[in-house]
C-alpha cells in the first residue's frame, strides 16, 4: 500500500505546506519518511522516499541541489519537502522546471515544524486510511454478515488487505485444510504450499526475515526465476500456526508502509482466529456426553446420532465414514484430566480438524478421540500411528509428571459399533502396558493373541490361578537373580552360552540357576507349551509382585 504526495498535502496537518514545483508529480507514492543533511546522505535512499532536508547543504549550491532532484528521481523516491525559508530563499527558476520536468514534487515546510511531527503525521495518515477501509467494510456488510461467521469475516480482512496492497493475497487455513484466494486463484499455490505447519516446499528456496516479532518472511524461488515471490506471515494460538497468510508479489515488492498494514492485519486476524478457536472450546465440551452415549451403545443407530448431534453447532464428522476409537490414559491417582480440560482441549483443537475427530473426556484418567480413518486404504494403524506422534508429544509434555499411554482400536464401518473399537483401544492400553513395556503408543492389533486376555481380569490385576506355577518362584530370597536369569534365557532361545554373555556370567551358573527355577515352578522348559506359558508369565511379574507382597 502507500498514501500519494497529493493525498499527504490535502490532509490537515500538512495545510502550511505548499508546492513549488512538480505537480504532475502528486500521484507519486510514499513508502517512507526519510531525513538527510550530510552532503552525501541522500545517496543511500532505497526509493518511494518522502525526503527531508533543511536546505543547507544547497545555499549557494544550485549544481549540488540538481544532483540531488536528479538522484531522487531516478531511485524513485517520493519528493523533496524542505525549510526553504530557512536557508534558501528564492528558488531558482531551473530547480523548479526541473522538478516540472522529472515531475518530482518539491515542497516547502513551515520553519517550526519538527522532523519527528512530520514522520509521525504520515506514518498516521497511511495507518489510518486502512483503519478506515476497515470500518468502512465493516459497516457495508453488517446486515449480510452474522457475528459468529468467522470465515466470512477472514475473507472480507483477506480482500480489504489485497486491496490496500495492490497484490493478490492468499490464505491457507492448516486445521480446516482450506485456502481463500483473491483476487483469483493463484497458480503457484498447490506447488508451493502444503498444509503443514512448517515449511515443505518442493523447490530450492532463498528466506529473508521481513519481521522478527511476527515471524513475516519472504520466499524466493531460487530455481524458477519466472515464479515471483511470496511474502508469509503465520497466524500463532497458543504457539500453534493455525494460518498461513500469503501475500504474493506479481506487481512488486511490498514496502514499508506495507508491512505496517501486514501486522494490522495480523492482529485482525488473530483476533478473529482465537473467537474460533474459543467457539470451537466451547462446542466441544459437549463431545463427553456424545462419546459416551456412543461407547455405552445408547446410540446405536444413524437415525439416533443424527438426533443427537443436531443440537450441536457446527458439527463436521461425517458419520458415513470409517472410524476408529484412540484412548489416551493416565495411571491412577493422578489429579484428574477434567482439571486440565482447557490444557487438553487446546492441543486437540489447534492439531486435528474439526471434519476429522470428535474427542472428549470419558473419566478422571481417560480421554477418548473418534478418528476418522475414511482416507486411509491400507496401513491404517500405521497412519493413525503418524498423525499422532506430535499430538501424544504434546500431551506428554504438559503431564511430565505422570505415566501416559495410547492405545488404538481396530477400524470399524460403522461409527455406531465404535464401542468395539473402543475395547480394543483399552486393551492396548492396559495389557499393552506389561507386552510393551517401553512403548507408549500401542494398537490393539499389536497385542496378537495377548488381545484375547480378558480386559476386566487385566484392570483388576486378578489373575487368580492362571500364574500359580510362579508363585513359590516369588518366596525365593534370590527371586529377583532367578527372574532376570530366566527372562534373559528365554530371550536366548534357551541357550545357556548366549544368556550367560549377557548376563556376564558362568554359563554354569546360568544351568544351576535354571535347574532350581524348574524344581522349584515344578516345570520342564524343554516343554514348548510351558516355556510359551512361562514366556507370557513373565510380561506379567511385577503385578505378581505386587499381589504376593501385599
Amino acid at each position: 500500500m502507500g498514501v500519494t504526495v497529493g493525498e499527504v498535502l490535502k490532509t490537515k496537518f500538512f495545510g502550511d505546506y505548499y508546492l513549488i514545483a512538480g505537480k504532475e508529480g502528486l500521484n507519486r507514492e510514499i513508502q517512507a519518511v526519510s531525513l538527510f543533511d550530510a552532503p552525501d546522505g541522500y545517496k543511500w535512499v532505497k526509493g518511494k522516499e518522502f525526503m527531508l532536508s533543511s536546505g543547507y547543504l544547497f545555499k549557494d549550491n544550485i549544481e549540488l541541489f540538481k544532483e540531488v532532484i536528479l538522484f531522487l528521481s531516478k531511485q524513485n523516491s517520493t519528493c523533496l519537502a524542505v525549510k526553504i525559508n530557512r536557508y534558501l530563499g528564492d528558488i531558482p527558476k531551473e530547480i523548479i522546471d526541473l522538478c516540472d520536468e522529472l515531475r518530482f514534487p518539491l515542497i516547502n515546510v513551515p520553519n517550526d515544524v519538527a522532523w519527528i511531527d512530520i514522520i509521525n503525521a504520515v506514518n498516521s495518515i497511511v495507518m489510518n486510511r486502512y483503519i478506515t477501509h476497515i470500518i468502512d467494510k465493516k459497516n457495508a456488510d453488517k446486515l449480510v454478515l452474522r457475528s459468529d461467521d468467522f470465515h466470512k469475516k477472514i475473507e472480507k480482512t483477506i480482500i480489504c488487505l489485497s486491496e490496500e496492497l495492490n497484490s493478490p493475497l492468499s490464505i491457507v487455513d492448516i486445521l480446516e485444510k482450506g485456502i481463500f484466494d483473491y483476487p483469483k486463484k493463484q497458480p503457484f499455490l498447490k506447488d508451493d504450499i502444503s498444509f503443514n505447519k512448517e515449511d515443505d516446499f518442493s523447490f530450492n528456496y532463498q528466506k529473508e526475515i521481513l519481521c522478527d516479532k511476527l515471524n513475516i518472511y519472504r520466499i524466493t524461488n531460487i530455481e524458477d526465476k519466472e515464479k515471483c515471490p511470496f511474502i508469509i506471515m503465520p497466524i500463532v494460538i497458543k504457539g500453534v500456526t493455525v494460518s498461513k497468510l500469503m501475500v504474493w508479489e506479481h506487481n512488486a515488492k511490498i514496502d514499508y508502509y506495507d508491512l505496517f498494514v501486514l501486522r494490522l492485519s495480523y492482529t485482525l486476524l488473530l483476533e478473529i482466529y482465537e473467537q474460533i478457536y474459543l467457539m470451537n472450546s466451547f462446542e466441544r465440551r459437549f463431545y463427553d456426553d456424545l462419546i459416551k452415549s456412543l461407547i455405552n451403545e445408547e446410540l446405536d443407530s444413524k437415525q439416533s446420532l443424527i438426533k443427537a448431534i443436531n443440537s450441536i453447532q457446527d458439527f463436521k464428522l461425517n458419520i458415513e465414514n470409517k472410524f476408529i476409537c484412540i484412548c489416551i490414559k493416565q495411571n491412577e491417582n493422578n489429579p484428574s484430566f477434567y482439571k486440565d480440560r482447557e490444557k487438553i482441549s487446546t492441543t486437540f483443537l489447534l492439531n486435528l480438524s474439526k471434519d476429522k475427530s470428535i474427542f472428549g473426556i470419558l473419566d478422571d484418567n481417560t480421554i477418548i478421540l473418534i478418528y476418522d480413518v475414511e482416507d486411509y486404504n491400507k496401513d491404517i494403524v500405521m497412519n493413525v500411528k503418524k498423525d499422532f506422534a506430535g499430538i501424544f508429544k504434546e500431551i506428554k509434555n504438559n503431564f511430565q509428571d505422570r505415566e501416559i499411554k495410547l492405545g488404538i482400536g481396530d477400524m470399524v464401518e460403522d461409527i455406531c459399533r465404535i464401542r468395539e473399537s473402543y475395547v480394543g483401544s483399552l486393551k492396548a492400553v492396559d495389557i499393552g502396558s506389561y507386552i510393551y513395556t517401553d512403548g507408549e503408543m500401542i494398537a490393539y492389533e499389536d497385542l496378537g493373541p495377548f488381545g484375547l486376555f480378558r480386559l476386566e481380569n487385566i484392570q483388576r490385576k486378578d489373575f487368580n490361578n492362571n500364574f500359580i506355577q510362579v508363585y513359590p518362584l516369588l518366596e525365593e530370597p534370590d527371586r529377583e537373580e532367578l527372574i532376570s536369569t530366566l527372562k534373559v534365557y528365554l530371550e536366548s532361545e534357551s541357550n545357556c552360552n548366549i544368556a550367560a554373555k549377557k548376563l556376564f556370567i558362568h554359563s554354569n551358573t546360568v544351568r544351576y540357576r535354571i535347574a532350581k527355577i524348574q524344581q522349584i515352578c515344578n516345570i520342564d522348559l524343554e516343554n514348548p507349551i510351558e516355556r510359551l506359558k512361562m514366556e507370557i508369565t513373565l510380561k506379567f511379574i511385577n503385578v505378581l509382585i505386587h499381589k504376593k507382597e501385599f
